[in-house]
């Protein structure tokens, strides 16, 4: 046998999260009847989004900035955000 948590039909009638957080922490989890079947309850998917893709941060730069910043600038940007 392995070390997966087993639930009786009443566990999940009473106290339906912790059997949720039970599969979402082990993988899966088994319900007990009283006379022996049992059955294997498993999260279908992830409930948080994946990032499919990154955003276009270079063409959002060059929207932000057209043309180079000077060298001036640059420097004095850079020590206000180091005066932080």
């Amino acid at each position: 046998m392995s070390d997966m948590k087993t639930f009786t039909v009443r566990d999940l009638d009473r106290n339906p999260s912790v059997v949720l957080e039970a599969c979402d922490s082990e993988g899966e989890a088994r319900i007990r009847r009283r006379d022996g079947r049992t059955y294997m309850v498993r999260p279908e998917g992830h409930g948080r989004a994946l990032i499919a893709a990154l955003p276009n941060f270079p063409g959002r730069r060059a929207k932000l900035f057209p043309k180079p910043l000077s060298k001036g600038f640059a420097r004095k940007f850079d020590e206000a955000m180091a005066s932080e």
